[in-house]
């Protein structure tokens, strides 16, 4: 009886643990902190460029290359306007050499789905599949048009209307 526990206790972790931000960036971290706990090159990303000339954005790093279950990724660090400090973390699949295969999308979903468990919601917005992960502090949301473009996106909670549903 006392293996059945353990396993249980290791078990269940999985679906609803707390990430608080993304790998070993945490939610709150500045983007020196962020460029020092990472074991990737991380660059400085031109807001003008990335978000347009009106950005609410505070600050981005990017990691051109992250591998997540076989797939490529450029994945992107957001820092609050005021205090630069970590709030989002967007991931944006490379496009392999057949960009019709939706294998990828799957193959993603899947992951997703042994890590954090069944998503609390799936939809349909303008033609893409999201599926969403709420976990304690972070909401996690695999967007789609389930063929040549998916995006993963870590955002951190912050107790606004919608939180805890």
């Amino acid at each position: 009886m006392g293996i059945l526990i353990v396993a249980l206790a290791f078990a269940l972790p999985a679906a609803g643990e707390d990430i608080g931000g993304w790998r070993d960036a945490k939610w709150g971290m500045t983007p020196d902190e962020v460029q020092s706990v990472l074991s990737y090159p991380t660059s400085a990303a031109d807001l003008t460029s990335v978000c347009g000339v009106k950005c609410d954005e505070g600050a981005a790093l990017q990691l051109d290359d992250y591998v997540l279950n076989g797939e490529h990724f450029m994945v992107r660090f957001w820092f609050t306007k005021t205090e630069k400090r970590l709030h989002a973390v967007s991931m944006y699949e490379k496009l392999g050499s057949d960009a019709s295969d939706n294998g990828d999308f799957r193959k993603l979903k899947d992951y997703l789905q042994t890590v954090y468990g069944s998503p609390q919601s799936v939809g349909l917005n303008h033609g893409r599949f999201v599926f969403t992960w709420l976990l304690p502090s972070t909401t996690v949301m695999l967007n789609s048009n389930a063929t040549n473009q998916t995006t993963i996106i870590y955002e951190e909670k912050t107790g606004k209307a919608g939180e805890g549903s």
